[in-house]
C-alpha cells in the first residue's frame, strides 16, 4: 500500500508516558526512494496544555508504513481535529481524542 496525500496516522505513546501524535500526509515528495517513500507530513502533538504542530519531511520504513504509526480513518482524524479546535477546556478535548484513539486501537486488535 502506497502513502498518498491526505492519509492520516496516529501514534499512541502512552506506554512511554509521552504525548500522542496525530499525523497527516501533506504531499508525497519522492514515491520511490530505494524502497522508501519521502513525504511532507504535519504532526499534531497533543501536549499537556495545547497542541503543538510541526511540518517536515519524513520517510517511511517500507512502502506505506511509518515507524510506530498506525493508520487511522480520515473521518476520525477530522473529527479529532474539530474537537481540539472547538474546545473550551483543552484537557477535556484531549481526553475525548485519546479515548477515540484507544477505542480505535482496541478495534484493530480484534
Amino acid at each position: 500500500m502506497e502513502v498518498k496525500k491526505g492519509n492520516t496516522y496516529y501514534q499512541n505513546r502512552k506506554h512511554l508516558r509521552l504525548d500522542p501524535i496525530l499525523m497527516e500526509v501533506l504531499k508525497v515528495i519522492d514515491p520511490d526512494c530505494n524502497g522508501f517513500e519521502i513525504c511532507e507530513v504535519r504532526w499534531h502533538i497533543l501536549g499537556k496544555d495545547r497542541v503543538h504542530t510541526s511540518v517536515f519531511p519524513m520517510a517511511t520504513i517500507r512502502k506505506g508504513e511509518f515507524m510506530n504509526f498506525n493508520p487511522m480513518p480520515r473521518e476520525l482524524f477530522s473529527e479529532s481535529m474539530a474537537i481540539l479546535r472547538s474546545a473550551d477546556v483543552y484537557k477535556n478535548a484531549k481526553r475525548r481524542v485519546v479515548y477515540r484513539l484507544e477505542k480505535l486501537k482496541i478495534n484493530e486488535q480484534k
